[in-house]
């Protein structure tokens, strides 16, 4: 099976994707399944799993939701605040089978955001649920992310961009 690991979907609103700058006017448009459909077509590929693009669970619930009514969309690498003392009851209502994995922007985050107890507990908790959990971060942060992943042994990572 041939799959676009990384694919991101949204309805454009320059207020929820704030990172979108000018210099990225290409993407001042709605992103969707159809949109996509004729690229996994030309390119043999068989389907792709969304990424998110904003730390929102609304976002990672409405991307399940696309997951659940397009069959080309395999899985979902979502959004849930780590940090959070509820943590697992977040993770329990979004649980679907199309929930693959979880992703924080680490490249906006300082230094010391890695080393964070409530972070690293929460990553603790991912490591027993099978989740992979994406790194999105800068090559300058690089020894921060190895050293994460060496601190969790059990936790399957994916390095991203």
């Amino acid at each position: 099976m041939r799959i676009d690991a990384h694919q991101h979907f949204w309805r454009y609103d320059p207020s929820l994707y704030g990172w979108i700058d000018d210099s990225m006017g290409v993407l001042w448009r709605d992103f969707l399944p159809a949109d996509l459909r004729p690229h996994l077509r030309a390119t043999g590929q068989d389907g792709a799993v969304a990424v998110q693009a904003r730390q929102d669970e609304h976002e990672t619930r409405w991307l399940l939701g696309l997951a659940a009514e397009h069959p080309e969309i395999l899985g979902v690498v979502g959004w849930v605040d780590l940090c959070a003392a509820d943590l697992a009851d977040r993770l329990r209502a979004l649980r679907t089978p199309h929930l693959k994995g979880l992703r924080h922007v680490l490249q906006a985050e300082p230094a010391a955001f890695f080393a964070r107890a409530d972070f690293r507990r929460g990553l603790a908790h991912l490591a027993g649920t099978g989740l992979v959990y994406d790194m999105l971060v800068y090559a300058p942060q690089l020894p921060l992310a190895t050293e994460l992943c060496r601190a969790f042994p059990g936790q399957r990572f994916v390095l991203d961009h």
